[in-house]
């Protein structure tokens, strides 16, 4: 598995990877930066999501239309994602023009303008960007619970930053955590796709490799254990459904790749499909929301384990009532053989899925933090996964004083602050 997956580190510290697929029609390519809203100063909170949309509106030798339509010109596709800890520019174009697509991603990289007048017109977009958000429940839902998991520190602030610090934020700023942050040794350049590792190597060596090796920027901010989190928040909308979220901390990559396995595998069995545990309960049997889900999330030195579900206002206390009574029964009782069966092979189906689709882009979120992308190891970590593995990683995790919920309901629902936090006490 992954029998084509390489990587080189250039002398200045950038680190190409590649993924052969011989047969394939197309190629995938994408710049990986570990830089994300967690090592945003407050005052410069959402600077790096800015950026992000910076770097699309044009350079000395194209013009943000310029750059679109020299990807999308030829059946490809181009974008970019912000995320907590780190930033990605990928596109996807027909093999032959995987050149052309390196050059394009290079050049809005490395030669973006943050020309004055696009920056404050990104500013009221991002503005809008920020306002839609604003205007989805769920994601207001969402949104909470990490300010309450994370609270006081940056993990908890939104990406987006917040509309006053956007919209005055100067564009010296920018630059100057940009050039802070966005370093070789922070960088990574994934290929996948009918692509060759050394050809790859040598096109990345002519785009940067004379860029010189830059003194490690300042890392975040790290998390401790001993940093409070807000147990609850209760936000009145007008609205027709009430969102819940339920979260609880984890660990980060400071645990083994057995233990953060066995998280997943209890998000598999409690949310993550249609078979799952709050699927059949809460949907199917109850008919108490249309949408629930569990997931995971998993940092250098933090996780989270959450659980997101709409319910009518009238059905809601229920639904989170009967959330937390799933909850419980992974605490208290081990699953049974044909579930762990089950579970086990959605996930390392899913998985083997996952490579199929984007194996450079699995790889590199693994490479990027400093983890050997063995994809074998990954399928045993599953694989090995026992029913006490479970119980006991629920007990630990997933106990009530590690609970944060956040509800955000309809300005006429009858339920208060005070009902919603003795719910909190499964």
């Amino acid at each position: 598995m992954l029998d084509t997956l390489r990587i080189t580190t250039l002398p200045n510290g950038i680190r190409v990877l590649s993924v052969a697929k011989p047969q394939a029609e197309g190629v995938r390519l994408a710049i990986h930066v570990r830089v994300g809203s967690r090592n945003e100063p407050e005052p410069l909170n959402g600077a790096s999501h800015f950026i992000e949309h910076m770097l699309f509106k044009g350079t000395a030798r194209r013009s943000a239309k310029a750059l679109s339509q020299a990807i999308e010109g030829q059946g490809g596709s181009i974008n970019a994602y912000t995320d907590r800890d780190n930033t990605c520019y990928y596109a996807e174009v027909p093999a032959d023009k995987a050149h052309r697509a390196l050059d394009v991603l290079g050049d809005l990289f490395y030669n973006a303008t943050f020309d004055p007048k696009e920056l404050d017109r990104e500013r009221h977009v991002i503005a809008e960007e920020i306002h839609m958000y604003a205007d989805q429940p769920d994601s207001v839902a969402i949104e909470n619970l990490a300010a309450q998991l994370w609270s006081g520190h940056p993990l908890g602030r939104p990406i987006l930053g917040l509309m006053d610090g956007i919209l005055a934020m100067p564009r010296a700023d920018l630059l100057a955590y940009r050039a802070a942050n966005y370093t070789p040794g922070r960088t990574l350049f994934a290929f996948e796709g009918r692509v060759r590792h050394d050809a790859c190597v040598k096109a990345v060596e002519a785009l940067a490799g004379a860029l010189p090796a830059a003194p490690a920027a300042r890392g975040p901010e790290p998390f401790t254990r001993a940093i409070p989190q807000d147990p609850f928040s209760l936000t009145r909308r007008d609205i027709n459904q009430t969102q819940l979220a339920f979260g609880w901390r984890t660990a980060g990559l400071e645990v083994d790749r057995r233990a953060r396995a066995t998280l997943r595998f209890l998000s598999a069995v409690l949310g993550e499909s249609m078979m799952s545990r709050l699927f059949q309960s809460i949907r199917e049997r109850r008919g108490l929301c249309y949408s629930v889900a569990s997931g995971t999330s998993t940092f250098a030195d933090a996780g989270a384990f959450y659980v997101a579900a709409g319910c009518h206002p009238d059905k809601a206390y229920g639904g989170a009532k009967a959330i937390l009574a799933e909850i419980r029964k992974l605490i208290e009782k081990p699953i049974g053989a044909a579930e762990l069966r089950r579970t086990r092979d959605y996930l390392c189906g899913r998985f083997r899925l996952r490579l199929d689709r984007s194996a450079a882009g699995w790889a590199a979120a693994q490479a990027l933090f400093g983890q050997a992308p063995d994809a074998e190891a990954t399928l045993a970590a599953f694989r090995a996964v026992t029913p006490e593995d479970l119980r006991e990683a629920a007990a630990t995790y997933l106990a009530p004083d590690r609970l944060a919920l956040a509800v955000v309901a309809p300005n006429r629902a009858r339920h208060g602050a005070e009902a919603w936090t003795r719910l909190m006490h499964y």
